[in-house]
């Protein structure tokens, strides 16, 4: 068997390591505040839950609201249909260049939003507008059992 070396990916502005730059930075996990920080500056996550075809992993933009995750689905899809119950979530920030970032799960329970007045507070309160287009009237809370998350930045 022979070995064959294969150039480095890069030349100016590519992805390699300048010389002597190290090439991890620092993994550390994450307190729940620091977590709670991070999902609040971000705006797209994962929903992950059971369906009868198997685990789903969907996207959704969210807000924060009071420490739980609020997002808005329509009536007639998978989120609104299953999204009740145990649920994952998971957002993150990569930057691949950099090689930094955070990612943060979040394993708690989900259900939709019920009494109008509530749902006027989260409107008005988060801003939150749904990317997809389509009515997107059901909002759904998840509220957090368990928190973590780690982050990997050069130092």
């Amino acid at each position: 068997m022979t070995s064959k070396t294969v150039p480095p990916v890069g030349g100016p502005g590519g992805l390699e390591d300048s010389p002597g730059q190290a090439r991890g930075g620092e993994l550390r996990v994450l307190g729940p505040e620091e977590c709670f920080g991070l999902l609040e500056s971000g705006r797209v996550g994962r929903v992950g839950l059971m369906s009868a075809d198997g685990i789903e992993m969907l996207p959704v933009n969210y807000a924060m609201a009071a420490k739980t995750i609020v997002f808005r689905t329509g009536p007639d899809t998978l989120l609104a249909a299953q999204g009740h119950g145990p649920v994952s979530f998971q957002a993150d920030r990569i930057d691949e260049v950099s090689r930094e970032g955070w990612s943060v799960l979040v394993q708690g329970h989900a259900h939709e939003v019920a009494g109008e007045g509530e749902v006027r507070k989260l409107e008005h309160g988060t801003g939150l507008e749904p990317w997809a287009s389509g009515a997107r009237d059901v909002w759904v809370r998840i509220t957090p059992a368990r928190i973590s998350g780690r982050s990997i930045w050069r130092s």
